[in-house]
This record gives structure tokens, sequence and C-alpha cells, in this order.
């Protein structure tokens, strides 16, 4: 009761509404309005809006380098075991894994997303 005689009181001597608030007795009331400043500040901090255009996927290299993709949309790569170690390894093994090979249908359609971007 006595709270609402003096926000009467205030209102007639023409005191501002956050006055009144504060006067009250604090807690949520005494908070209701912020200082016009902080709305400014936190406007400003805001960076530039993001562009809504995406960039495209790049390619990844390491898969470039791997594999090489023919105008028949054949993709090739090399075959393992040629590196190192090939003094225990028998000569037609090592005449076949120099030879370039395919990749499998399985993983075709993988590698033309991959290459393709």
């Amino acid at each position: 009761m006595k709270a609402i005689f003096l926000v009467v009181a205030l209102a007639v001597a023409g005191a501002s509404a956050t006055a009144e608030l504060a006067f009250i007795g604090g807690g949520a009331l005494s908070m209701a309005r912020r200082p016009e400043s902080c709305a400014v500040s936190a406007v400003q901090m805001r960076g530039p809006k993001p562009s809504t255009k995406l960039k495209g996927a790049k390619v990844r290299s390491s898969v470039a380098k791997r594999f090489k993709m023919t105008a028949g949309g054949k993709i090739l790569r090399r075959r393992a075991n040629k590196q190192h170690l090939l003094f225990n390894k028998k000569h037609k093994n090592k005449k076949h894994a120099g030879k370039i090979g395919q990749v499998s249908s399985a993983m075709i359609k993988t590698y033309t997303q991959i290459l393709s971007r």
C-alpha cells in the first residue's frame, strides 16, 4: 500500500518513470530500463551481416594428386606395392604393380564428386 502511494506521489510531482521504479524497492523493477548507450554499443559491436552466397567446395588436393579423370569419365590410379622393399618381390608382381589401374565401380561416384568440384 505504501509503495502505491509513493508512485502516485512521484507521478504528481513529475518524476520520470525510471525514478519511480528505482524508488519502489529495487529488484527487477529497478532494472526495468537500461540506458540507451548500452543498446547502441551492442549494435555497434556486431559485425557486418554474412553474405548469403556460398563458396564452392575446393577439390581435395590429396585426391587430385592421386587420381586422374579421363575424358571418357574413367578414373585412373596407381597400383600399390611399387614404392619400397622391391628386392624381395617377384619380377611379375613388380611389373603388374607398375601399371596404371582404374578405380572400382563402387568408388567411381565418390571420386567423381570430389574431383569435379
